[in-house]
């Protein structure tokens, strides 16, 4: 699907950083404990999120299509406005698609029509919901999928920005007392580009599981297509990389 005279291709690059989480030979990592990787939903490459669905609303016919690497002009183009996105619908919700749902629709997300688009290919045919912000012409889209698996695709966002308003989010997580470690942090080149893949092992005050919280981010800080992902990890295994046995 293409909107525009925007190519189908213009994104594999960018969604193919997400192929990250599936695949990590000789990790250079920074770790407390053996890594486990999360996957996300999505098999790449694919294109970029908002072309694998047709917008709600169909803009004119002779309105100027916007550069690929305009940043958004919306609220959504703040980095830290994704990141509250992530941490609201997600982390706070533990992934329950319900409740993910249930908080966007009260913020004025709009459910992706599956007839209008291949949300399939966001949803990897399991059950769930894919949702667009308010205002961001599908750009932003939030994915609530069943096994406690969240995402939240943004496009011509600021990698940079979006990865230190993540960082600042674990930080606040932190602060009130949940357990959160920063488990890989790399940067790879995929397609092109160079890209930085961190993830942490997350446990909420009280909780008994962990989940694991995902970020693959452009190295550049021209606006591109980022995302988060917010997924169960199984447990650890108190064995740290040295062999010794963590308390």
């Amino acid at each position: 699907m293409v909107r525009g005279n925007r190519s189908a291709m213009a994104d594999i690059g960018q969604a193919a950083m997400l192929a990250l989480w599936v695949a990590l030979p000789g990790l250079s990592v920074a770790q407390s404990v053996a890594p486990s990787v999360i996957e996300p939903a999505v098999t790449f490459p694919v294109k970029s999120a908002a072309e694998l669905i047709t917008p709600l609303t169909t803009p004119p016919a002779d309105a100027e299509p916007a550069p690929e690497t305009a940043p958004l002009r919306s609220l959504w183009a703040d980095p830290r406005a994704v990141a509250r996105l992530f941490r609201e619908a997600c982390i706070q919700t533990e992934g329950q698609p319900a409740a993910a749902v249930d908080w966007a629709l009260a913020q004025g997300f709009s459910p992706v029509d599956p007839m209008r688009g291949s949300t399939d290919e966001l949803l990897a045919g399991e059950p769930g919901t894919v949702l667009a912000a308010p205002g961001s012409d599908s750009r932003v889209l939030l994915v609530a999928a069943q096994g406690s698996r969240c995402t939240v695709w943004a496009e011509r966002v600021s990698g940079p920005g979006l990865r230190l308003a993540v960082v600042e989010v674990t930080g606040e997580l932190t602060g009130k007392g949940a357990r959160v470690q920063l488990q890989v942090e790399r940067s790879i080149e995929r397609a092109g580009a160079w890209r930085t893949q961190m993830q942490w092992r997350y446990r909420r005050v009280g909780g008994s599981q962990d989940f694991g919280i995902g970020s693959v981010t452009t190295l550049s800080a021209a606006p591109g297509t980022q995302a988060l992902n917010f997924a169960p990890m199984p447990a650890a295994t108190g064995i740290a990389p040295d062999g010794v046995r963590t308390p």
